[in-house]
């Protein structure tokens, strides 16, 4: 008896679970309709920027969370670097409204089949709009996607805007966890990370990465203001450069990723 108890029990659990996937995937479908509409009033200018982007960005929250709840993983990467590409925007940059709209409509096609397996979170990543305000016409913007895993900030935002520049496609994720679970599904092409991080430190997160078969033969390099020989970096793998918080910065990250030949 016990026994027919617990599989009644565990039945109507996995019937409720599926229920609230299943309105997830409905609500989550019919916000992502709703800010087309918003998307499209503003660009038309019937709908101020900045609300359109507080908008996208609830929608792209949401997502993400609830992708992570109902273990939808392709779900959950698109919506992650939706919710990058949104935060990289300004309220004058009008023409990330139409790559909003791509976005948005590739999570669509998503949410209507959750468990396809015909594409892999590293082919989706790869063909969503790339950031950068930059003109098309003077910038080349190479397959290269860089996985840039820094707190926000001033310092974040200049460090991007240079991988930018040299016409990389980058994703920026303020959290160590976030950015491992990124890394191990989207497979990018190169991985640089802060030593400082909250919860996780950026050493250990490298580590990490270097130790998981998935991760492990990913480029990477180390950004810190500590010196090579300090005790905090013997630990570090020998073949991840380190970029220095200084006056070389530039000159040590065109030497990173000469070494991981992506320069």
């Amino acid at each position: 008896m016990p026994d027919e108890t617990a599989a009644v029990s565990n039945d109507g659990a996995d019937a409720t679970l599926q229920a609230l996937r299943q309105e997830f995937l409905e609500d989550s479908a019919e916000d992502l309709q709703n800010l087309i509409s918003f998307l499209n009033e503003a660009m038309a200018g019937g709908r101020p920027m900045e609300v359109a982007l507080r908008d996208a960005r609830r929608v792209a929250v949401n997502l993400v969370g609830g992708a992570k709840g109902f273990e939808l993983p392709l779900i959950g990467v698109a919506a992650q670097r939706f919710d990058d590409y949104i935060t990289s925007l300004s309220t004058g940059d009008t023409r990330g409204l139409g790559n909003l709209i791509s976005y948005t409509e590739t999570l669509l096609d998503l949410l209507d089949a959750p468990d396809q397996k015909e594409e892999t979170a590293s082919q989706l990543v790869r063909r969503l709009p790339a950031k950068g305000s930059f003109d098309p016409d003077e910038i080349d913007v190479r397959e290269i996607e860089v996985l840039l895993v820094m707190s926000p900030g001033v310092a974040t935002r200049a460090i991007e805007r240079e991988l930018l520049e040299c016409g990389y496609r980058v994703t920026t994720v303020g959290n160590s966890f976030k950015a491992l679970e990124f890394a191990a599904r989207a497979l990018p092409d190169l991985i640089i990370v802060s030593a400082v991080m909250p919860e996780l430190e950026g050493i250990d997160l490298m580590l990490a990465l270097k130790a998981m078969p998935a991760t492990r033969n990913i480029g990477a390099a180390l950004i810190t203001s500590l010196d090579p020989e300090h005790p905090s970096l013997q630990h570090l793998p020998p073949t991840v450069p380190i970029i220095k918080k200084s006056a070389s910065f530039g000159d040590d990250l065109a030497k990173a990723l000469q070494d991981q030949f992506l320069l």
